[in-house]
């Protein structure tokens, strides 16, 4: 018995929503939209929260200035942690780069260790309109890129899930398929077949 060849799985496009939407009933419209203001919520939040400091910290690290503040600190506990909930020092003070042509008054960082760190600590900052200075051997800033990268993830789901739920009942179109141009190509198994009748009709004995 033949088995036909499974049909691709047919996926939505923009212009194909409007009809969709259209077909569903108010549970589905309710759930969807639902699902969009909560991957919007997360994006704006993330926009709001997460991306600044990871983007303040790449500039920090790559193009930014280097200089040194002279620190006043107080314990951070994982719940008071401004950044990443870990346990260290949340600081402050004014900037000073190395060459002496920046001067920030006030500057936050966050530093780990058991003993409050001072009387300076050196590091970068991204420029002269920065709030945070990024201390040499820190990597707050490479947690603060892996969440601006990584948080998307969910809204991008809930956004694919919304799209789901408004799936027609007979499935979304399939895309149309190009007509193809020229003489129809010959298969593997085809070719492999013509070329033993040609053997056998040079050679009879074989």
């Amino acid at each position: 018995m033949r088995h036909g060849r499974r049909s691709r799985a047919r996926r939505p496009r923009l212009k194909h929503l409007p009809a969709a939407i259209r077909e569903a009933d108010w549970l589905d419209r309710l759930v969807s939209g639902g699902l969009v203001a909560c991957a919007l919520a997360i994006v704006l939040a993330w926009w709001h929260v997460v991306l600044p400091d990871a983007w303040d910290g790449v500039r920090a690290t790559i193009w930014g200035v280097p200089g040194s503040v002279a620190v006043a600190c107080e314990e951070s506990t994982a719940a008071e942690d401004p950044q990443f909930w870990t346990l260290g020092w949340s600081c402050t003070g004014p900037f000073t780069s190395n060459a002496g042509d920046l001067h920030i008054d006030s500057v936050r960082l966050f530093m780990h260790g058991d003993e409050p760190p001072g009387p300076t600590v050196a590091g970068r900052v991204s420029g002269p309109g920065a709030t945070w200075m990024w201390p040499d051997g820190e990597i707050e800033w490479v947690f603060a890129v892996a969440l601006a990268v990584g948080v998307p993830v969910l809204p991008g789901y809930l956004l694919f899930v919304a799209v789901t739920v408004l799936e027609p009942s007979n499935g979304w179109p399939r895309p149309r398929r190009k007509p193809s141009v020229g003489p129809a190509q010959m298969g593997n198994r085809a070719r492999r077949r013509r070329k033993r009748r040609q053997r056998r009709t040079a050679d009879p004995m074989a």
